[in-house]
């Protein structure tokens, strides 16, 4: 029935993970819901469902943040460089491999963080900076599981209807 009107559990996935990912962030500043999304539409190959995540998660991230415009650009374009780069090494549906990719991006992320706030002469505690990295990779490496879980029963459904 819902697939007459264009509604495939697919979009329907994707639309309540948005819902919750914007929700999350409200709930946890400091953390970015959107990654696991985006490690997911990159190991599953969906290029075009990537780009319009990743645009999504900057207007948010960007609109939402202190920082000046670029640093969503950096970490999420950095995300995509470390996933084609970990991707060339790894077998990018791997939990080791997901592994590095969060503590990769969780360093580059401290880096790209510090870098823009000095750029800006503010100050950023080190101890903070240290926690929301810790956050940010447990977010990552729990999102990526259960959006991981959630998503395989799905595809396979979606690729024998």
């Amino acid at each position: 029935m819902l697939s007459v009107i264009g509604l495939t559990p697919m979009h329907i996935f994707w639309f309540i993970f948005v819902i919750v990912a914007v929700w999350l962030q409200m709930l946890i500043p400091g953390t970015d819901f959107f990654l696991p999304g985006i490690v997911l539409c990159l190991q599953r190959e969906r290029f075009l469902h990537t780009t319009g995540l990743m645009i999504l998660a900057l207007l948010i991230q960007e609109g939402a943040g202190s920082l000046v415009f670029g640093a969503g650009l950096l970490r999420y374009g950095g995300l995509a460089g470390l996933f084609f780069l970990g991707r060339s090494l790894f077998e990018p549906r791997s939990p080791v491999f997901i592994l590095f990719l969060a503590a990769a991006f969780t360093i580059s992320q401290m880096i790209i963080l510090q870098t823009m706030a000095g750029l800006q002469s503010m100050t950023t505690q080190g101890d903070r900076l240290v926690l929301e990295g810790l956050s940010v990779f447990a977010t990552f490496i729990l999102g990526w599981w259960i959006l991981d879980t959630v998503y395989r029963p799905l595809s396979r459904h979606a690729s024998q209807s």
